[in-house]
Protein backbone atom coordinates (compact mmCIF):
# COMPACT_ATOMS: atom_id res chain seq x y z
CA UNK A 1 0.00 0.00 0.00
CA UNK A 2 0.72 3.51 -0.66
CA UNK A 3 0.65 6.50 1.85
CA UNK A 4 -2.21 7.79 0.37
CA UNK A 5 -3.76 4.32 0.39
CA UNK A 6 -3.29 4.12 4.51
CA UNK A 7 -4.66 8.04 4.62
CA UNK A 8 -8.10 7.42 2.18
CA UNK A 9 -8.56 3.96 4.48
CA UNK A 10 -8.19 6.42 7.58
CA UNK A 11 -11.07 8.76 5.99
CA UNK A 12 -13.04 5.87 5.13
CA UNK A 13 -12.77 4.02 8.95
CA UNK A 14 -13.19 8.05 10.44
CA UNK A 15 -16.89 8.28 8.07
CA UNK A 16 -17.33 4.77 9.42
CA UNK A 17 -16.74 5.95 13.26
CA UNK A 18 -18.98 8.88 12.56
CA UNK A 19 -21.92 6.56 11.42
CA UNK A 20 -21.59 3.88 13.25
CA UNK A 21 -19.39 4.55 16.43
CA UNK A 22 -17.23 2.27 15.64
CA UNK A 23 -13.68 2.37 14.60
CA UNK A 24 -11.19 -0.76 13.56
CA UNK A 25 -7.24 -0.35 14.84
CA UNK A 26 -5.84 1.85 11.92
CA UNK A 27 -2.34 2.85 11.22
CA UNK A 28 -2.39 5.93 11.24
CA UNK A 29 -4.96 7.06 13.80
CA UNK A 30 -6.25 9.48 16.56
CA UNK A 31 -7.99 7.06 18.46
CA UNK A 32 -6.76 8.44 21.79
CA UNK A 33 -6.87 12.12 21.05
CA UNK A 34 -10.90 11.46 20.08
CA UNK A 35 -11.17 10.26 23.88
CA UNK A 36 -9.16 13.50 25.14
CA UNK A 37 -11.60 15.97 23.11
CA UNK A 38 -14.39 14.52 24.28
CA UNK A 39 -13.30 16.12 27.58
CA UNK A 40 -12.70 19.45 26.71
CA UNK A 41 -15.49 21.30 28.37
CA UNK A 42 -16.87 24.18 25.98
CA UNK A 43 -16.44 27.15 28.33
CA UNK A 44 -12.91 25.85 28.68
CA UNK A 45 -10.10 28.69 27.42
CA UNK A 46 -7.35 26.26 27.03
CA UNK A 47 -6.64 22.79 28.02
CA UNK A 48 -3.61 20.38 27.86
CA UNK A 49 -4.15 17.27 26.14
CA UNK A 50 -1.94 14.60 27.22
CA UNK A 51 -0.50 12.08 24.93
CA UNK A 52 0.32 8.41 26.90
CA UNK A 53 4.57 8.10 27.34
CA UNK A 54 6.48 5.36 26.47
CA UNK A 55 5.91 5.28 22.73
CA UNK A 56 8.79 7.77 21.72
CA UNK A 57 7.63 8.84 18.14
CA UNK A 58 3.49 8.45 16.99
CA UNK A 59 2.21 9.05 13.87
CA UNK A 60 -1.71 10.93 13.73
CA UNK A 61 -3.77 12.12 11.74
CA UNK A 62 -5.79 15.35 12.60
CA UNK A 63 -9.51 15.20 13.26
CA UNK A 64 -10.74 17.44 10.34
CA UNK A 65 -14.15 15.85 11.38
CA UNK A 66 -13.89 17.86 15.08
CA UNK A 67 -14.90 20.82 14.90
CA UNK A 68 -16.10 22.59 18.88
CA UNK A 69 -18.04 25.81 18.72
CA UNK A 70 -15.09 28.06 19.65
CA UNK A 71 -11.63 27.81 19.24
CA UNK A 72 -9.90 26.58 22.57
CA UNK A 73 -6.48 26.56 22.53
CA UNK A 74 -4.05 23.32 23.77
CA UNK A 75 -0.66 22.26 24.84
CA UNK A 76 0.69 19.33 25.05
CA UNK A 77 3.62 17.15 26.88
CA UNK A 78 5.42 16.68 24.02
CA UNK A 79 6.79 18.43 20.38
CA UNK A 80 4.47 17.82 17.98
CA UNK A 81 5.44 18.49 13.96
CA UNK A 82 2.59 19.26 11.97
CA UNK A 83 2.66 18.19 8.23
CA UNK A 84 -0.06 19.44 5.71
CA UNK A 85 -0.05 16.89 3.30
CA UNK A 86 -3.12 17.35 1.54
CA UNK A 87 -4.80 21.05 1.18
CA UNK A 88 -4.65 23.42 4.02
CA UNK A 89 -5.47 24.76 7.81
CA UNK A 90 -5.34 27.60 9.96
CA UNK A 91 -3.18 27.61 13.58
CA UNK A 92 -4.68 29.83 16.25
CA UNK A 93 -2.84 30.59 18.66
CA UNK A 94 -2.94 33.14 21.56
CA UNK A 95 -1.39 36.37 19.73
CA UNK A 96 -2.69 35.46 16.30
CA UNK A 97 -3.01 32.99 13.66
CA UNK A 98 -1.48 31.82 10.16
CA UNK A 99 -2.62 29.31 7.61
CA UNK A 100 -0.62 26.34 6.23
CA UNK A 101 -0.95 25.29 2.71
CA UNK A 102 0.38 21.93 1.37
CA UNK A 103 4.08 20.99 1.97
CA UNK A 104 4.21 23.10 4.58
CA UNK A 105 5.94 22.11 8.10
CA UNK A 106 5.08 23.81 12.03
CA UNK A 107 7.46 22.10 14.73
CA UNK A 108 5.54 23.04 17.90
CA UNK A 109 7.33 23.80 21.49
CA UNK A 110 5.27 21.35 24.42
CA UNK A 111 4.30 24.81 26.07
CA UNK A 112 2.54 26.24 22.67
CA UNK A 113 -1.32 27.20 22.90
CA UNK A 114 -2.42 26.27 19.80
CA UNK A 115 -5.41 24.99 17.79
CA UNK A 116 -5.44 24.00 14.26
CA UNK A 117 -8.11 23.78 12.06
CA UNK A 118 -8.61 22.14 8.45
CA UNK A 119 -10.19 23.86 5.58
CA UNK A 120 -12.23 20.45 5.22
CA UNK A 121 -12.79 16.97 5.61
CA UNK A 122 -10.61 15.85 2.69
CA UNK A 123 -7.56 17.96 3.95
CA UNK A 124 -4.97 16.07 6.06
CA UNK A 125 -2.86 17.37 8.59
CA UNK A 126 -0.26 15.03 9.62
CA UNK A 127 0.88 14.92 12.99
CA UNK A 128 4.27 13.04 14.10
CA UNK A 129 4.40 13.26 18.04
CA UNK A 130 7.49 13.02 19.63
CA UNK A 131 8.60 12.73 23.49
CA UNK A 132 10.69 14.46 25.19
CA UNK A 133 12.49 11.15 26.43
CA UNK A 134 13.24 10.42 22.60
CA UNK A 135 15.30 13.43 22.29
CA UNK A 136 16.88 12.59 25.91
CA UNK A 137 17.66 8.73 24.98
CA UNK A 138 18.53 8.85 21.19
CA UNK A 139 18.01 12.36 19.34
CA UNK A 140 20.67 14.37 21.54
CA UNK A 141 23.18 11.91 20.02
CA UNK A 142 22.08 12.14 16.39
CA UNK A 143 21.22 16.37 16.47
CA UNK A 144 25.46 16.91 16.93
CA UNK A 145 26.69 20.05 15.75
CA UNK A 146 22.75 20.65 14.52
CA UNK A 147 22.36 24.04 17.19
CA UNK A 148 19.26 24.89 15.69
CA UNK A 149 17.29 21.52 16.82
CA UNK A 150 19.29 20.82 19.89
CA UNK A 151 18.51 24.82 21.07
CA UNK A 152 15.11 23.71 20.16
CA UNK A 153 14.79 20.87 21.79
CA UNK A 154 17.43 21.09 25.02
CA UNK A 155 15.74 24.60 25.98
CA UNK A 156 12.71 22.75 26.52
CA UNK A 157 13.86 19.65 28.61
CA UNK A 158 16.34 21.11 30.30
CA UNK A 159 15.13 24.78 30.91
CA UNK A 160 17.88 26.50 29.50
CA UNK A 161 17.30 30.10 28.27
CA UNK A 162 14.26 31.10 26.41
CA UNK A 163 12.42 28.46 24.53
CA UNK A 164 11.29 29.02 21.34
CA UNK A 165 7.44 28.75 20.50
CA UNK A 166 7.95 26.90 17.18
CA UNK A 167 9.66 26.82 13.68
CA UNK A 168 7.35 26.68 10.74
CA UNK A 169 9.10 25.95 7.43
CA UNK A 170 6.98 27.21 4.23
CA UNK A 171 7.68 26.24 0.37
CA UNK A 172 10.85 24.18 1.34
CA UNK A 173 12.93 23.47 -1.87
CA UNK A 174 14.72 20.44 -0.59
CA UNK A 175 12.81 18.00 -1.85
CA UNK A 176 15.05 15.44 -0.13
CA UNK A 177 12.93 16.77 3.63
CA UNK A 178 10.02 15.55 1.74
CA UNK A 179 11.58 12.13 0.95
CA UNK A 180 12.39 11.93 4.37
CA UNK A 181 8.97 12.57 5.97
CA UNK A 182 6.94 10.23 3.47
CA UNK A 183 9.39 7.18 4.17
CA UNK A 184 9.02 7.58 8.23
CA UNK A 185 5.21 8.36 7.82
CA UNK A 186 5.32 5.06 5.21
CA UNK A 187 7.21 3.00 8.02
CA UNK A 188 5.46 3.91 10.51
CA UNK A 189 1.98 2.85 8.54
CA UNK A 190 3.48 -0.49 7.60
CA UNK A 191 5.27 -0.97 11.14
CA UNK A 192 7.79 -3.78 9.66
CA UNK A 193 11.00 -5.39 11.88
CA UNK A 194 12.90 -2.46 13.52
CA UNK A 195 10.41 0.18 12.45
CA UNK A 196 10.78 2.32 15.10
CA UNK A 197 14.70 2.08 14.90
CA UNK A 198 13.68 3.39 11.01
CA UNK A 199 11.63 6.08 11.96
CA UNK A 200 13.95 7.41 14.75
CA UNK A 201 16.77 7.36 12.27
CA UNK A 202 14.43 9.15 9.28
CA UNK A 203 13.43 11.61 12.21
CA UNK A 204 17.12 12.78 12.67
CA UNK A 205 18.04 13.42 9.33
CA UNK A 206 14.35 15.00 9.06
CA UNK A 207 15.44 17.46 11.25
CA UNK A 208 18.66 18.23 9.95
CA UNK A 209 17.25 18.82 6.65
CA UNK A 210 14.55 21.07 7.75
CA UNK A 211 17.48 23.00 9.74
CA UNK A 212 19.59 23.81 6.56
CA UNK A 213 16.20 24.63 4.56
CA UNK A 214 15.32 27.59 7.74
CA UNK A 215 18.76 28.71 7.73
CA UNK A 216 18.54 28.89 4.00
CA UNK A 217 15.13 30.50 4.68
CA UNK A 218 16.65 33.40 6.66
CA UNK A 219 19.66 34.01 4.99
CA UNK A 220 21.81 32.02 7.00
CA UNK A 221 25.07 30.12 5.14
CA UNK A 222 24.40 26.56 7.00
CA UNK A 223 27.54 25.28 6.29
CA UNK A 224 29.18 28.30 8.70
CA UNK A 225 31.21 26.66 11.39
CA UNK A 226 29.97 29.24 13.98
CA UNK A 227 26.14 28.33 12.83
CA UNK A 228 25.20 29.71 16.72
CA UNK A 229 21.84 30.16 17.95
CA UNK A 230 22.16 34.11 18.89
CA UNK A 231 22.49 34.58 15.19
CA UNK A 232 19.63 32.52 13.86
CA UNK A 233 17.33 33.90 16.59
CA UNK A 234 18.65 37.62 15.53
CA UNK A 235 17.90 36.77 11.45
CA UNK A 236 14.86 35.46 12.87
CA UNK A 237 13.88 38.21 14.91
CA UNK A 238 14.90 40.57 11.52
CA UNK A 239 12.68 38.67 9.36
CA UNK A 240 9.66 38.58 11.37
CA UNK A 241 9.95 42.44 11.66
CA UNK A 242 11.35 43.54 8.06
CA UNK A 243 9.02 46.22 7.93
CA UNK A 244 9.34 48.51 10.97
CA UNK A 245 12.74 47.34 13.05
CA UNK A 246 15.85 48.89 12.77
CA UNK A 247 19.44 48.15 14.13
CA UNK A 248 19.04 50.29 16.98
CA UNK A 249 15.67 48.20 17.63
CA UNK A 250 17.44 44.71 17.02
CA UNK A 251 20.32 45.82 19.06
CA UNK A 252 17.96 46.61 22.34
CA UNK A 253 16.18 43.36 21.83
CA UNK A 254 19.09 41.08 22.15
CA UNK A 255 21.58 43.34 24.37
CA UNK A 256 24.13 43.89 22.19
CA UNK A 257 25.52 46.98 20.77
CA UNK A 258 24.68 48.06 17.19
CA UNK A 259 27.90 47.92 16.30
CA UNK A 260 28.29 44.17 17.34
CA UNK A 261 24.45 43.48 15.62
CA UNK A 262 26.74 44.44 12.48
CA UNK A 263 29.43 42.69 12.34
CA UNK A 264 27.67 39.40 13.64
CA UNK A 265 25.48 39.81 10.66
CA UNK A 266 28.25 40.44 8.17
CA UNK A 267 30.24 37.90 9.58
CA UNK A 268 27.37 35.07 9.14
CA UNK A 269 25.73 36.25 6.10
CA UNK A 270 28.02 38.47 4.24
CA UNK A 271 25.65 41.27 4.10
CA UNK A 272 25.44 44.53 5.66
CA UNK A 273 22.48 44.80 7.64
CA UNK A 274 20.39 47.35 5.43
CA UNK A 275 20.92 44.59 2.86
CA UNK A 276 19.42 41.81 4.79
CA UNK A 277 16.54 43.60 5.45
CA UNK A 278 16.01 44.68 2.23
CA UNK A 279 15.53 41.04 1.53
CA UNK A 280 13.30 39.99 3.69
CA UNK A 281 10.92 42.94 3.18
CA UNK A 282 11.32 42.04 -0.53
CA UNK A 283 10.41 38.24 0.46
CA UNK A 284 7.40 39.68 2.34
CA UNK A 285 6.49 41.23 -1.02
CA UNK A 286 6.67 37.84 -3.22
CA UNK A 287 4.22 36.66 -0.11
CA UNK A 288 1.74 39.27 -0.62
CA UNK A 289 2.18 38.89 -4.54
CA UNK A 290 1.58 34.87 -4.33
CA UNK A 291 -1.13 34.79 -1.55
CA UNK A 292 -3.12 38.11 -1.98
CA UNK A 293 -5.20 40.21 -5.07
CA UNK A 294 -3.71 43.92 -3.39
CA UNK A 295 -2.54 46.34 -5.43
CA UNK A 296 1.36 46.81 -5.83
CA UNK A 297 0.29 50.23 -4.30
CA UNK A 298 -1.07 48.81 -1.24
CA UNK A 299 1.63 45.99 -1.29
CA UNK A 300 4.23 48.85 -0.92
CA UNK A 301 2.68 50.52 1.87
CA UNK A 302 2.03 47.58 3.98
CA UNK A 303 5.93 46.93 3.68
CA UNK A 304 6.98 50.60 3.74
CA UNK A 305 8.09 51.42 0.25
CA UNK A 306 6.58 55.05 -0.10
CA UNK A 307 7.68 54.93 -3.48
CA UNK A 308 5.88 52.15 -5.35
CA UNK A 309 8.19 52.62 -8.65
CA UNK A 310 11.48 52.45 -6.03
CA UNK A 311 9.69 49.26 -5.43
CA UNK A 312 9.24 47.99 -8.57
CA UNK A 313 13.14 49.03 -9.66
CA UNK A 314 14.39 46.92 -6.71
CA UNK A 315 12.35 43.91 -7.30
CA UNK A 316 13.12 43.60 -11.09
CA UNK A 317 16.69 43.52 -10.13
CA UNK A 318 16.44 40.87 -7.25
CA UNK A 319 14.23 39.06 -9.05
CA UNK A 320 14.14 40.05 -12.80
CA UNK A 321 10.93 39.99 -13.16
CA UNK A 322 8.06 43.23 -12.88
CA UNK A 323 5.45 42.78 -9.87
CA UNK A 324 3.01 41.65 -12.11
CA UNK A 325 4.61 39.11 -13.92
CA UNK A 326 6.74 37.36 -10.71
CA UNK A 327 2.37 37.49 -9.81
CA UNK A 328 0.85 35.73 -12.94
CA UNK A 329 3.85 33.14 -12.82
CA UNK A 330 3.53 31.86 -9.11
CA UNK A 331 -0.33 31.74 -9.59
CA UNK A 332 0.33 29.48 -12.81
CA UNK A 333 2.48 26.77 -11.55
CA UNK A 334 1.85 23.38 -12.18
Amino acid sequence: MTLEDYFENYLDAISNWKNEKEVKPLRPCWIEAIGALRMIKQDDSSQTIWVKEGKGLVVNLHPSFLRLDKIILHNHNCFELAYMYRGSCTNYFENGCFTMKEGDILLLNPNIRHEIRTAGPHDILVNLIIEPALFESFMSSQLSGNQLMLNFFASYIYNVGQSRDYFYFSQIKDQTAYRMLNALLLEYCEQPVYWQNVCESLLAILLSRLSVAYSEQIGLDPASPENSSAIIEILSFMREHCVDAKLETVAKEFNYSPGHITRLIKQHTGKTFIEVMQNFRLEKVKHYLINTDLSAEKIARLTRYNDVSYLYKLFKKKYGLTLSEYRHAAQHQT
